[in-house]
């Protein structure tokens, strides 16, 4: 990873928690329902994780690098996928159907199969289980 792209890294993540902070100082949730933070929250929570990802493994940001600097292919494969994968939304087996959009989204980066099916199973089970059983919003 270059200078530039570090500093980069490193901005965004100083931004994250600063955002971070700012959420936290917004009014909580009224019983169960979050309050007007949480959205925010959990955004700049997953930004500076992300950053500090891209500042701890600059490697993985070569792979998103190099699909940007002219891959089309990749690029196209890749637009492919959002696109089947938003047509079909409310279609039902979200935890399936976002899995599977996660590895081949991981695989396009360059991902190992096996990490890709591991990151792809956590990150749906976290969203599923934040998402339906903690907010109680349905998500199929």
């Amino acid at each position: 990873m270059s200078r530039p792209d570090r500093i980069v890294a490193a901005a965004f993540a100083v931004l994250a928690g600063l955002l971070l902070v700012g959420s936290w100082l917004l009014p909580s949730g009224i019983g169960r329902l979050p309050g007007p933070g949480f959205f925010p929250g959990s955004i700049s929570a997953t930004m500076l994780a992300l950053s500090v990802a891209l500042l701890i493994r600059p490697s993985a940001a070569e792979s998103v690098s190099s699909l940007l600097r002219g891959d089309m292919r990749l690029a196209g494969i890749a637009a492919l996928i959002t696109f089947a994968y938003l047509a079909l939304w409310g279609s039902g087996f979200f935890f399936l159907r976002t899995v599977l959009f996660l590895y081949l989204f991981l695989r396009i980066l360059g991902e190992r199969p096996r990490a890709g099916v591991a990151v792809a199973l956590v990150l749906t089970a976290a969203v599923t289980l934040a998402f339906q059983y903690g907010l109680h919003v349905t998500l199929d």
